[in-house]
């Protein structure tokens, strides 16, 4: 196990800036996921770490060691590939034993490693088949099999359940939380999917056009996110975003939201005195979907028109419009309106986030 030190990061296609001042700090022992929209540059920095990429600029530390300039072999960091990347002609312990081969390790201790492996993984029935024999999970677990035996410094996962159905990522979205609960490795792990995001990681890190929005745990990124980026990309349904003026005075602020023929106050009183500096202002008002909720318990009342109803099972997805904006928010099963209904809905304001004229979200006091 060891560190990761990334320090002042930059990666460069002749004018195409991929990668922009990337500075980073994970700890020993950290799961840390690189997420962010397709081209955001979260796979270029995992491929700058394994080395696959050269840096135009920065400097890389894993343990004591600047790893900069290293090549791929030297760094001691295992790569699982999004697919796979198993030998087909060859067995599973083949599969797994085969860069171990390479580097000339006695055949007693290949034997031993794989046994490891295998029962860590429960893989040890699958040991004699190909991969042509195994589900995709089975091949995921050979991947991983495969870098475990090498007991690398740091770990790195490129999109590793994204070829999985949804059944059996969930499946190996906890067998992957086990296994490092269970081995204490150090982890850079890059997807696309928030729920893996959030589910996984000690931290996140939210990537936007090559440059980190955000390094934070899980709940600080969903509830205090650093921008509107963060808060619109996190979450799904995303974040809601209604333009509001400042107005009111210290311990009596009140924001409204001056939409299609009509005014929407929301009174916040002393809660949100952060806001006295932009009194007179236009500021970003940001909620999520499940603060939203049926009349009858305690926060704002809105009256709404109800668009579309999207039953989840577990939840009520409901698009609403009040005063010309359309919003999402996600209820009980019970609460089932009809479409064209003019309901009254409650919001909860004690987790709404603000924003300035910049996108930067505007810290509450004592933050």
């Amino acid at each position: 196990m060891a560190a990761l030190n990334i320090e002042n990061v930059w990666k460069k296609y002749g004018n195409v800036i991929a990668l922009r001042d990337v500075n980073l700090d994970i700890q020993d022992g950290e799961f840390v996921v690189l997420v962010g929209p397709s081209g955001c540059g979260k796979s270029t920095l995992l491929s700058i770490i394994a080395g696959l990429e050269d840096t135009s600029h920065g400097t890389l530390t894993l343990g004591d060691r600047d790893v900069t300039d290293l090549s791929p072999k030297d760094r001691n960091i295992a790569l699982v590939f999004q697919s796979y990347a198993l030998y087909p002609t060859m067995t599973v312990r083949q599969n797994i034993t085969f860069g171990m081969e390479n580097r000339k390790v006695p055949k007693t201790d290949q034997d031993k490693a794989v046994a490891d492996v295998a029962k860590l993984l429960q893989i040890e029935p699958l040991l004699d088949r190909k991969p042509g024999q195994l589900s995709g999970g089975q091949r995921q677990r050979v991947a991983m099999g495969r870098a475990l035996v090498r007991d690398p410094q740091l770990f790195l996962f490129d999109e590793p359940l994204s070829n999985l159905d949804a059944k059996l990522r969930v499946e190996m979205r906890t067998e992957m939380k086990k296994l490092h609960k269970r081995l204490g490795q150090t982890i850079v792990y890059v997807t696309h999917d928030q729920v893996e995001a959030m589910t996984l990681s000690d931290r996140i890190v939210v990537i936007n056009d090559g440059v980190v929005q955000q390094f934070a745990d899980p709940d600080t990124i969903y509830q205090k996110p650093a921008n509107t980026f963060v808060a619109g990309f996190m979450g799904s349904p995303s974040m809601n975003f209604i333009e509001v003026e400042v107005t009111g005075k210290t311990g009596d602020i009140t924001v409204v939201h001056h939409g299609e023929g009509e005014d929407i106050a929301f009174a916040l009183g002393a809660a949100r005195d952060e806001l006295v500096p932009c009194i007179g202002d236009t500021v970003t008002l940001g909620v999520r979907p499940e603060h939203f909720r049926p009349m009858g318990e305690a926060g704002q009342t809105l009256s709404v028109n109800v668009d579309v109803v999207e039953p989840t099972g577990p939840d009520t997805m409901v698009v609403f419009s009040i005063a010309g904006k359309s919003l999402v928010g996600v209820l009980n099963a019970k609460f089932r309106p009809n479409e064209d209904d003019q309901v009254e809905l409650s919001l909860s304001m004690d987790e709404a986030c603000f924003f300035d004229a910049t996108g930067t979200r505007i810290p509450g006091l004592g933050e």
